[in-house]
């Protein structure tokens, strides 16, 4: 059996495994990564699939890889799903009855979304003669513009696309044979997002997408000289993942016992590092409390990471103790067989989407159905039996037409009989509407009664007290629940400093970095979020 190639697509960098296909279990002969040019992916979406295409067949030449079949994986927050249940009908009309009710499923609009799915179960509902079978599906909704960017970058890098597959699906099918017993959480933690999947005896139960990873922990670690002078985005990350660089508490008075030899100065630094993860702790931490909340009794019998996040050192550390429980890099799964890798010691845990792929899962490209072409140099003979079929065709169709509109006559009055007995459910529901749409622009009103300032306020006269009035904030937006502002500074040591300072405000909590920036001349800009410590009480609604 040939080769194939499974690529996973991310905003920062792409995956690619050699696979060879086995009856009973997946082998990657080879895999590698490397990193993508910012911009280039946003979201899922490729947005210069010539660059890329280019890029990736250069990638693909230099590691003597022939292989032209490609499964590639997409992670985006545009892909929509959901788990959806149907009557037992013949497979090959699931797909139609699904397009047909994709706005029942969806906010979408179907005709600028393809629809796909995978079989979960079948499911059997009753007793007796009244018992009846259902398919349990995971349906997904990707846009077209997202598939058409992948088979962009297929053709510019000299490949054939078999499959679009979504992250979600790739990683349940990877490794719901693991965890066929129990309740587990799979977190995947990569530089720009996060996926949490709860699986229990085998079935996905849940599963999130937070857009939000290690980003701000590698720019806290560039920023901090103890770490290392001028250190690039990926020498940061590569430091990560051989240094342990991050404290294991996000409390930073906490009395947890660190390495003797530790400086003061790397003391702070590991600090802030574990502080920038605060955030991607506090979401886990919230799904946690969500799935148990409506399962009570059912905890978890393992918490496991995946991802680029799982090769950091000190992350499952972190993580065991805010989380409160035990948290362990993605064990060795049965059947996942590595050939060859560039980097052996993480290559599951980096890779274990790719295993996730094959030829039953959900394809997320357009279906496309086929015509037939039709034949040149048809013969005259062809012509006469078209024009006589034709004719007789014409002629049962004129005796056909009288029938049809004594039909037609009828059921065109027993519609406006129906229409008739409905104007009474049009104007009630016309009513419905009108006052649901001033319900929501008096709610609007209500919500312009309630503004940030007073919280703004304090953190305006702290920030007088506390900061230096050489501090220059750029940017700046608040909302009733935080705010958002860039601060300038003239070095990266300034700019440790005041993230540490601005941690201590009494005003603000959850303060992080979302990035940093630096000039030619060594100035630093830095962006930073927070939210208010008594935020504002703004009206909220709960549609039903």
């Amino acid at each position: 059996m040939a080769n194939i190639l499974t690529i996973e697509v991310g905003s920062t960098e792409i995956r690619v495994a050699e696979m060879k296909e086995e009856k009973k279990s997946s082998s990657i002969r080879r895999c590698f990564r490397f990193a993508v040019p910012q911009g280039l992916v946003e979201d899922g979406t490729i947005r210069d699939a010539q660059t890329l295409g280019e890029q990736l067949k250069n990638e693909l030449l230099s590691r003597k890889i022939s292989a032209r079949k490609v499964r590639f994986i997409v992670a985006s927050s545009r892909i929509a799903s959901r788990e959806v249940r149907i009557p037992f009908i013949k497979k090959n009309r699931i797909q139609d009855l699904l397009e047909t009710n994709a706005a029942d499923y969806f906010p979408i609009d179907p005709l600028e979304y393809s629809i796909s799915y995978r079989i979960i179960d079948i499911e059997e509902e009753g007793e007796g003669k009244e018992k009846e079978k259902k398919y349990h599906l995971m349906v997904y909704a990707c846009p077209k513009e997202v598939a058409e960017s992948y088979n962009q970058l297929a053709e510019s890098s000299g490949l054939i696309i078999d499959c679009l597959a979504h992250i979600g699906d790739s990683i349940y099918m990877a490794v719901r044979k693991a965890f066929i017993q129990g309740t587990h959480m799979l977190v995947k933690i990569e530089e720009d997002a996060m996926l949490v999947s709860v699986i229990r005896d085998g079935e996905l139960r849940m599963q999130r997408n937070i857009n939000y990873g290690i980003n701000g922990a590698i720019e806290t670690v560039q920023m901090f000289p103890v770490f290392g002078e001028h250190l690039d985005y990926e020498e940061a990350l590569s430091l990560m993942m051989k240094k342990n660089c991050v404290r294991r508490t996000l409390n930073p008075n906490s009395v947890i016992a660190e390495p003797e030899d530790e400086t003061e100065e790397m003391k702070e630094a590991r600090t802030e590092v574990a502080q920038s993860l605060r955030y991607l702790v506090g979401n886990i931490s919230r799904i946690m409390d969500y799935y148990l909340a409506r399962n009570p009794g059912n905890g978890f019998d393992t918490i496991q990471c995946c991802g680029i996040g799982a090769a950091v050192l000190g992350m499952t550390k972190l993580l065991s103790h805010e989380l409160a429980q035990k948290v362990t890099p993605l064990q060795p799964i049965e059947g996942h067989k590595f050939a060859k890798s560039d980097e052996i010691d993480n290559a599951e845990s980096i890779y274990i989407a790719l295993f996730g792929v094959d030829a039953t899962s959900a394809n997320l490209m357009e279906k496309v159905k086929k015509t037939r072409k039709k034949r040149d140099g048809e013969d005259i003979r062809g012509a006469v039996v078209v024009f006589v079929i034709g004719a007789a065709a014409s002629i049962i169709l004129v005796l056909f037409s009288c029938g049809s509109h004594l039909y037609h006559a009828q059921r065109q009055k027993r519609l406006n009989t129906e229409i008739t007995k409905n104007e009474s459910a049009e104007t009630i529901y016309n009513e419905y509407k009108d006052m649901k749409e001033r319900y929501s622009q008096y709610e609007q009103m209500y919500g312009y009664t309630n503004t940030p300032n007073e919280s703004l306020v304090s953190f305006l006269e702290e920030l007088e007290q506390k900061m230096p009035s050489t501090l220059v904030i750029e940017d700046f937006n608040s909302t009733g629940i935080g705010i958002s502002f860039t601060v300038e500074v003239s070095n990266k040591k300034e700019a440790a400093n005041t993230l540490m300072q601005l941690r201590k405000f009494e005003s603000l909590t959850s303060v992080t970095t979302t990035g940093t920036a630096e000039d030619e001349s060594g100035i630093i800009t830095m962006s930073v979020t927070a939210n208010y410590a008594q935020p504002a009480v703004m009206a909220s609604t709960e549609q039903q």
